[in-house]
Formats: structure tokens, sequence, C-alpha cells
């Protein structure tokens, strides 16, 4: 009998995390579509590699814990941060689906007192508590406000952002999958289909959506490859048949800057020794063409197939939990604007924008899509 209750409390508490372990598993599913890996541990499943270490370098983290999925930069910073994260995995057991909102409102509360939004954050201190890293309250406990031992002030680095194709696919990928399906599943509640109807309904669109959307993310980046290379065999033949011309638009580009004659001419020199460095000023500063990446065509597919996967999964998980379909139906609803707004509040922090008007904004946008997509799909079913 202990048995089955113990499997039954682990039950509970997979499925009460599951709306947070789902925006875990899209950036694991990304890590493994860049090159990353993936293990479980200690009931968790971990990723590092590939996208986990380009996002933990853009936001500056060893390791970070969604759900029951925990991102690393690479494997020693899982080994080193590994009970700490562990803790994290037992809050959001205890808070299931409003953790990341409390996590973000502990962080303005600490932030709004004066102290430091990540070391006096509420759910950090308990962590670091909880794997040793400090001591507990009536011990030799730090005072607010004071950087916990073994956590090293932040270097101070410059942070650009440089990865603008893959978020862009991300957010391709992410937003049809969390509007589509949701406008789907939510068109058929208002039918006499039963809930695996719908379920399976959702499952189809989304297999479909995903092997679409990859496919033309593929077709878009060989476009761009393509594009690139034709127009670098035309400059490159420009520089060769009349690079009078050229040396002309070379000295309109740095007079732009404020450069004179006598200034430009030493560069002019230095281009003439070298015609494909010459070629390569051209395409970046006359064209405003950068090299794509060879693997692009290939890396742009999986990731837009894979985020569309799992945003689709999000509004169709409600429905693979609950019987009710009307019940099912408020928890798509709330699972795909909690959705939305987490993935605007990481897209900004990602693109330096605010993330909490990055938030807001997608949460809107989203949602007046997926409603639009609700209301049509309502109509027709």
């Amino acid at each position: 009998m202990k048995r089955r209750d113990g499997m039954a409390s682990v039950i509970a508490r997979y499925a009460w995390a599951a709306p947070t372990t789902l925006i875990g598993l899209a950036a694991g599913l990304l890590t493994l579509a860049s090159g990353g890996r993936g293990q479980a541990r200690e009931g968790a499943l971990e990723f590092y590699g590939g996208f986990a270490t380009w996002l933990s370098r853009v936001i500056g983290f060893g390791a970070m814990t969604l759900g029951h999925v925990i991102l690393g930069r690479d494997a020693l910073c899982l080994d080193l941060f590994r009970d700490h994260e562990q803790a994290h995995v037992r809050q959001v057991e205890r808070w299931g689906i409003a953790f990341i909102p409390a996590y973000v409102v502990a962080s303005y509360i600490a932030w709004r007192s004066g102290l430091h939004y990540y070391h006096d954050n509420w759910f950090e201190r308990e962590a670091r508590i909880a794997s040793g890293e400090i001591e507990g309250p009536g011990l030799d406990l730090p005072e607010l406000g004071e950087p916990a031992p073994l956590v090293p002030p932040p270097a101070h680095k410059e942070r650009h952002f440089t990865s603008s194709d893959l978020v862009r696919d991300v957010v391709i990928g992410m937003a049809d999958g969390l509007t589509v399906p949701f406008a789907l599943a939510a068109g058929l509640s208002g039918t006499t289909l039963a809930n695996n109807f719908i379920v399976t309904a959702g499952l189809a669109e989304v297999a479909a959506g995903s092997i679409a959307m990859g496919l033309g993310g593929y077709l878009a980046a060989r476009s761009d490859a393509e594009h690139f290379a034709a127009e670098k065999l035309r400059e490159r033949r420009e520089v060769e048949s009349v690079p009078e011309m050229e040396e002309l638009e070379v000295a309109e580009i740095f007079e732009a800057y404020g450069l004179n004659t006598y200034q430009i001419e030493p560069i002019l020199d230095a281009f003439r020794d070298n015609p494909e460095a010459w070629v390569d000023f051209m395409m970046r500063f006359e064209l405003g063409l950068e090299e794509p990446d060879p693997r692009r065509a290939r890396s742009s597919a999986l990731t837009i197939a894979s985020a569309y996967i799992v945003g689709g999964l999000i509004p169709l998980s409600p429905y693979m939990l609950i019987s009710s379909t009307r019940s099912a139906l408020l928890a798509s609803i709330s699972a795909t604007l909690l959705a939305l707004f987490v993935f605007g509040f990481v897209k900004g922090r990602y693109t330096g924008t605010r993330p909490l008007r990055s938030a807001l904004q997608t949460t809107l946008i989203g949602g007046l899509a997926a409603g639009a997509a609700f209301l049509i799909a309502r109509v027709f079913s």
C-alpha cells in the first residue's frame, strides 16, 4: 500500500510541475537539435552544450532549473550546481505553475527593497541553504544584501546579442506552435467530440505543422545562402573588372563616417593588395550581407520544428490530463497565456529589451492571435 501511495505522490509532483517542465523541455529539445547532450539524473532531465551553453552565456548562469529540467553550461557546471538546482526542482514541485511568476515577484521585491535581485531572492536563498552553500536560519546566515559565500561577484563583461537567427527561429516555431494547436483544440471543444479525439487531431496538426514549418525554415535558409553566394560572385567580378568604380563606392562609405581623402587612400591601397578582403568589405558594408552558416538550413529546420512541437504540446497537455472538455479548455487557455508570458520574458532577456515589457507584449499579441484563430475554428467547427 505504501508503494502505491509513493507512486501516486511522484506522479502528482510531476504533473503539478508539468507546465514549467514543458518550457524546460522546449529548451532541452533546442539543445539536442543544436548539438548538445542530455542525461537523466536524480529524477530530472539535464541538458548541456549547444543551445543551453549559448543561453547560459547570454543570460549569465552556470545552471538553471525549469521544472524537472536542468540546463547547464557544460557537464562540469551541472556537477557543481546539481544540489542547488535539485533544491529548485523541489520548489517547483511545491509551487507548480506559479513557480516562475513567484520567482519573478520575489526578485522584484528584493530589488525594490534595495537588495540584490538574485542573491537576496527568497528562492535562491532557500536553495543555497538546502544545498549547504550557506547556513540555515538561526546559524551563521549572511545578512540580507550580502552576497552568499561560494558565489563570486559577477565579472564585468560586455554582452552583445549575436544569435538573432536562432531566436528568430525559436520565435517563429514557438509562436505558431502555441496558437494554431490551441485554436484547433479550443474550436473542437465546442463540438461533441471526446477529449481523446481532440488530442488525436491536435497531435496530427502538431506533426504536420512542425514538418511544414521546418521545411519552410530549411528552404528560407537555403535561399539566403544561395543569394549570398550569387552576390559575392557578382561583387568579385566587379572588383576585378571595374576597380575604379568599387574604389569610389569604398570612398563614399568611409566619407559617411567622416574620413577625408587622405585618410581613405591607405585603406584603398590595402584593399588593392588584398582583393578578397575588399570583396568581404563590400559584401558587409555596401550590401549589408553576412555570410550564412553552412549548417544554417538544417539547424533552422530542426529549431523551428522542435519549437513548434514543444509549443503545440503546451495547449494540448490539459486535454491529455483532464477528462472534462470544458475544464481542459480553461486549463489550456491558462497554460497558453502563461507560456506566452514566460516566452516573451525570456525572449526579452535574450534580445536586450525589457523582459517584463516583452512578456506583456508577447502575451497580448499572442493572446489576440490565438483568440482570433479560436473564433475562426469555432465558427467552422
